[in-house]
């Protein structure tokens, strides 16, 4: 990669913002780049200088290598789930991975191309990167958009859902061709303005009812639903359920507030996925649901 001149920073700017300016106008394929452009453009780059047609699994040693990653391995004492922690005092010297624990694949994988992406970092901003720092919570989403780019580039996944119905089977299919988890996959095709609907996760308890555990697409509220017969069959079924209801949270003094929802819901495992939205479709259906 050629080298790119570095500009001043301006020691008066605000701390988050100095770190994020300078490297959209370091790293970007031009000078007016957003953050978000700078950190495609760094990731395009990376993809393109991988020549083979191998398995994720090979893409990614690969990438790591050629990011000066020299190790991933596990470490009790880090303060977050993973970390990037360099070797020497400059990029080229190279870098760890520190993991707290043991991961699944998918999310293993999304781990390393987060730390990958910091590497960018350290390679366009040194002279912030190699003192201490707080951690830049601009700097994390930027990392979190770059291993979407990285493990799911948006013209592919594009190519490979335009045909898709929207459903947990496409959903569940497009995570297992990306090797991402359903999650990752789910926010990345909503990022792209492919599917415009919520994914709820649902636990069963040891009382039978159910709880929600997560979601993603919308704001996260006490829901509940109407009929909670509909989680109740998913889960006795295993087989993916398509209707109409309403699901409710209680806000303040009490109030109810009320949804309508088209939904999918399906047991998956220990747990019940559900799809929310006007998209949702029956898989092989040529016209949509609840017309």
């Amino acid at each position: 990669m050629d080298s790119i001149p570095l500009k001043p920073i301006c020691c008066n700017a605000d701390p988050t913002s100095r770190l994020v300016q300078a490297f959209a106008w370091r790293a970007g394929a031009d000078r007016t780049d957003s953050p978000e452009e700078a950190m495609r453009a760094a990731i395009s780059r990376l993809r393109r200088r991988y020549r083979g047609a191998g398995n994720l699994d090979e893409r990614m040693r690969f990438y790591l290598a050629s990011r000066k990653i020299v190790s991933v391995r596990i470490a009790q004492d880090i303060h977050s789930d993973a970390a990037l922690e360099p070797i020497g005092s400059q990029y080229v010297h190279g870098f760890n991975i520190l993991l707290t624990r043991q991961r699944s694949f998918t999310r293993l994988q999304f781990t390393l191309a987060h730390e990958i992406c910091h590497t960018f970092f350290y390679e366009f901003i040194p002279e912030i990167k190699f003192i201490p720092h707080e951690i830049d919570p601009i700097e994390e989403r930027l990392c979190d958009s770059g291993a979407a780019e990285l493990l799911m580039p948006a013209s592919v996944v594009l190519r490979t859902s335009s045909e898709r119905p929207v459903c947990i089977e496409s959903l569940r299919t497009l995570a297992d061709q990306f090797s991402v988890s359903v999650a990752a996959m789910f926010l990345r095709l909503r990022s792209l303005g492919l599917w415009n609907c919520i994914l709820s996760e649902w636990h069963r308890m040891l009382n039978g009812s159910f709880q929600l555990v997560n979601f993603y697409g919308g704001k996260r509220l006490a829901w509940e639903w109407e009929d909670p017969s509909i989680l109740n069959d998913a889960w006795q079924s295993h087989k993916s359920s398509f209707g109409n209801t309403f699901v409710r949270h209680e806000g303040e003094q009490g109030r109810l507030f009320y949804l309508p929802a088209r939904f999918e819901v399906k047991r998956v495992g220990n747990r019940i996925l559900s799809l929310w939205g006007a998209q949702i479709e029956r898989p092989n259906c040529p016209s949509p649901l609840f017309s």
